[in-house]
């Protein structure tokens, strides 16, 4: 039989693996989508493999949506998140990659995994194969 601490133990540990898993599966999936967008430049010219702002950003966003459950507010977060993304991208570095990785977040935060990493390889690709001079 478990002890009575033994159960609050568990139910305590039991959110914060589920985010600690969230953060890292964001990260993983931002490091890869910044490298692929750095591959193109020159050494001088490449930012950070992962934006801090970007990441505080996005994992803000997968918190709100994991929170609040209802659909109304979950696609108001979702509208407002992007909205905040486009405008941060215009000052922001680096500057395209703001919009998707808070759809990425929306997926994420949604629950929805195998569509977030079908998002990650195809955010990865178009970044490996878009041209690097107009970005």
């Amino acid at each position: 039989m478990r002890t009575e601490a033994d159960r609050w133990v568990g139910t305590l540990f039991h959110g914060w693996i589920e985010l600690l898993t969230l953060f890292v599966m964001l990260f993983i999936a931002l490091a890869i989508i910044g490298w692929c967008w750095n591959r193109g430049f020159r050494p001088a010219d490449r930012g950070p493999l992962v934006s801090v702002a970007l990441l505080a950003a996005c994992y803000a966003l997968v918190l709100l949506l994991r929170h609040f459950r209802d659909d109304l507010v979950s696609a108001s977060i979702i509208a407002v998140g992007v909205l905040l993304a486009g405008l941060a991208s215009r000052s922001m570095h680096p500057r395209g990659l703001w919009v998707p990785a808070m759809l990425l977040a929306a997926l994420l935060g949604l629950g929805l995994n195998l569509s977030a990493v079908a998002l990650t390889l195809v955010i990865a690709l178009a970044a490996l194969f878009s041209a690097r001079s107009g970005r």
